[in-house]
């Protein structure tokens, strides 16, 4: 398979199997490298794993946009066939089961305009929507400014603020007299249960033996829960004991994975798992012994982790990743960051949808007596949450590429 399609311009090419995207994976990694918004769930060290895990349907689709041979822009995306609730195709944002909220697409900061514009402009489905972006961020921006400048409809489909940890505001300052003397009150329970120990797994442990304890530990305490109870843990499947087994050393050999933790008389208590990029990182999973859940050892292990992520060197925020229904992290961590579902018609039947949309959002809403259903479960730090689900695909065939400009 060729690395790159010829010819100079603008080419909007899709690539829908993983061999055709292997042979991408040098130019794929300098797009990484030089990405307005980071996201290491769309790397090629995590995307590939997770294709090769959790399935490569006929309906994936990888979106290339080159500029002048230079990879401007990679769209990880699903076809399916309804938009809404109405037979309409339409593009979205690829996700699987363990990264349900992270989508913001790799597009080169030089090139964000110019790339997004000629991914609208190619008329690949009738209507796109990318999920879970920030609404502050570069790509947003580029996103929504294209939109206007080609004239194609565009709505924010849906939204909400999850926590965020930054480096610059320590957020146990913000702590309220109630917080602080249920914590003293957590901390004396487990206290009387044996020595509470702070760990620590980052890129300064050079050791595969380190790794492969650390990961055997987080997959027991995280399968000796609800999640285990439930067959949603980890270690449960085999497509996501794949998934771990490609990704924790890879992250651990590029130095970007950050586990931190909590000891009780010498046995795990609590592990935070974190992928880094770029400036910041992302939390991948958490889990908690819950024979101490009367003791809320997950705020107190999530305390924990403020104080070692101020005191140590590393990245300067920490995206909770989170559901909008999960308030546990915001008893913790104070800051918030907006994040945006983005809906726009590129062609025919798209744009009419698109631009229709509000409005057939409030019709149904107004049929349903004015509720709004949330789908699927998510657990917090302490207990169930519910959490946002993927649409179960419906693909349709697509081939080819497109050019625009010369």
């Amino acid at each position: 398979m060729r690395r790159r399609p010829a010819g100079t311009g603008t080419i909007v090419e899709v690539r829908s199997d993983l061999e055709a995207l292997r042979a991408i994976v040098p130019d794929w990694e300098a797009l990484a490298a030089e990405a307005a918004e980071p996201n290491p769930f769309y790397e090629p060290w995590m995307l590939l794993p997770a294709l090769e895990a959790y399935g490569c349907d006929e309906g994936f689709r990888g979106i290339l946009v080159w500029q002048n041979g230079t990879l401007a822009g990679l769209f990880p995306m699903q076809l399916e066939r309804r938009f809404h609730g109405l037979p309409l195709r339409v593009l979205r944002s690829w996700r699987h089961r363990n990264m349900l909220l992270c989508a913001a697409p790799l597009v080169h900061a030089k090139y964000a305009g110019r790339c997004l514009s000629a991914l609208l402009q190619s008329g690949l489905a009738p209507a796109i929507e990318f999920e879970w972006m920030p609404a502050d961020g570069p790509v947003c921006a580029a996103l929504i400014e294209s939109a206007l400048a080609g004239g194609q409809p565009w709505v924010v489909s849906d939204a909400y603020a999850r926590a965020l940890l930054q480096r610059e505001h320590d957020p146990r300052e913000r702590f309220n007299s109630n917080m602080k003397n249920n914590l003293r009150r957590w901390q004396a329970r487990l206290a009387a249960h044996g020595a509470m120990t702070p760990v620590r797994l980052d890129s300064g442990s050079k050791s595969d033996g380190d790794l492969a304890r650390w990961t055997d530990e987080f997959l027991r305490l995280e399968a000796s829960g609800w999640k285990g109870q439930q067959g949603t843990a980890l270690a449960c499947r085999e497509d996501d004991r794949r998934f771990v087994a490609a990704v924790f050393p890879e992250a651990f050999r590029r130095g970007r994975l950050l586990i931190t933790g909590l000891d009780l008389a010498g046995r795990p208590l609590a592990r935070h798992c974190m992928i880094a990029a770029g400036e910041g990182a992302f939390t991948f999973k958490i889990a908690y012994d819950e024979t101490y859940a009367s003791c809320s050892p997950g705020i107190v292990a999530e305390v924990d982790n403020v104080r070692q992520f101020l005191e140590h060197p590393g990245p300067r925020w920490v995206d909770s990743n989170t559901a909008r229904e999960n308030t546990s992290y915001g008893r913790v961590w104070k800051d918030r960051r907006t994040f945006l579902r983005i809906a726009l018609g590129l062609r025919g039947q798209g744009r009419l949808a698109v631009a229709a949309l509000p409005l057939l959002r409030l019709a149904k809403r107004s049929l349903n007596g004015g509720k709004s259903g949330v789908a699927g479960e998510q657990h917090g730090l302490d207990g169930p949450e519910k959490r946002d689900r993927i649409p179960v695909p419906q693909p349709l065939p697509l081939q080819g590429k497109l050019r625009s400009g010369n």
